[in-house]
């Protein structure tokens, strides 16, 4: 069966909530990270935060409406505009929590990501750039732009902000 056949069986939240997909966003968000900060790699918690933000379509669109320099303040002052979805952040972490730790998991074996057991720290390896197709270049985006704004704090600061219990 071909990659194409076995899609028509997938349903829209299959293809696009999927270890594999996961995997590349948890990746561009280290990438992103890492180039801001080159002394250490994120904290693993850190990569939980991704997929919820990045999955979720209303999130993502003021993820990517908000530019990079502005810093992670300055988008959860727009989301915290429509309080509900501010508070979801943490509801919705829950809900992809597996998914998260598959993805995880897919990018160790496929080679794109390590994870330090000892510090509890993530690193995206260097590895040729994918090429993406245009329905996920915002989520990547959007992952990119959380590395950003996520290595100029605490991981602590973070979560805090993102009214996320860790």
């Amino acid at each position: 069966m071909t990659l194409e056949r076995v899609s028509d069986y997938l349903s829209e939240v299959e293809r696009v909530q999927n270890p594999a997909l996961g995997a590349m966003l948890i990746w561009k968000y280290g990438r992103s990270y890492q180039a801001q900060l080159t002394a250490e790699p994120p904290d693993m918690l850190l990569a939980f935060l991704v997929l919820p933000l990045c999955l979720h379509r209303p999130t993502l669109d003021i993820i990517v409406g908000t530019q990079a320099r502005s810093g992670l303040g300055k988008f959860c002052e727009k989301l915290s505009e429509r309080r509900e979805e501010l508070f979801a952040v943490h509801e919705r972490c829950l809900a992809l929590k597996e998914l998260s730790l598959n993805s995880l998991a897919f990018g160790e074996r496929a080679g794109i990501l390590a994870i330090e057991y000892q510090t509890a720290r993530l690193r995206a390896l260097e590895v040729a750039d994918p090429s993406l197709s245009e329905r996920v270049k915002a989520q990547a985006k959007g992952a990119e732009k959380l590395g950003i704004w996520f290595s100029a704090l605490k991981t602590s600061e973070v979560f805090y902000a993102l009214k996320v219990v860790a």
